[in-house]
């Protein structure tokens, strides 16, 4: 996996052995950029199920201001640390080592919200519509920010709150990316 434009163009992003992640490949990363196209630069990004920071870093290789990573596992989290600085961006870089459901109210608290966020929880779980439906994660998204899902397509369909319009939604193989808009 690597980061595919930008100022880290080509680096090589290490993926955790033996964690259960799964990073976003790169022909699908590629497609969500090219239709965010420039609404990526000078925003702030918050990439919740981080894993790799694959979508977080690619970000920061296009022009992002900041990426806020939330990863559960300690490890891998030690992994995007390493990451962000081997990419000397550890100024644009804040890692948050604890479950989504403990990210969100801690940022909410502290009046961070982000221009795009990225879902891409585990697939087959339930978090995505827990996260979703939460009133604080959705105060997380600035007005006229992006939201970026991506799920199985084996995955059901998620209710979104009416705050969010979707305005791209396609199929890369067994994966699913919806994009939406916060009105």
């Amino acid at each position: 996996m690597r980061i595919i434009a930008g100022r880290f163009k080509g680096l090589r992003l290490p993926s955790p052995r033996n964690k259960g992640v799964r990073p976003t490949a790169d022909r699908v990363r590629e497609a969500i950029f090219s239709a965010i196209g420039a609404s990526v630069v000078g925003t702030r990004i918050l990439d919740l199920f981080a894993g790799t920071g694959a979508f977080g870093f690619e970000a920061l290789s296009r022009g992002a201001a900041r990426a806020v990573f939330v990863e559960r596992d300690h490890q891998v989290a030690q992994l995007l640390a390493s990451t962000a600085r081997a990419l000397d961006s550890e100024d644009q870089v804040l890692i948050l080592t604890m479950p989504a459901s403990k990210a969100i109210p801690h940022l909410t608290k502290r009046g961070i919200t982000f221009g795009i966020v990225f879902l891409d929880p585990p697939y087959g779980t339930e978090c995505l519509e827990s996260v979703m439906l939460n009133k604080a994660f959705q105060d997380l998204v600035e007005p006229d920010g992006l939201l970026i899902v991506e799920r199985s397509v084996r995955d059901s369909s998620t209710e979104v709150p009416e705050i969010f319009e979707k305005w791209s939604a396609k199929r890369y193989g067994d994966t699913v990316v919806e994009i939406f808009n916060k009105t």
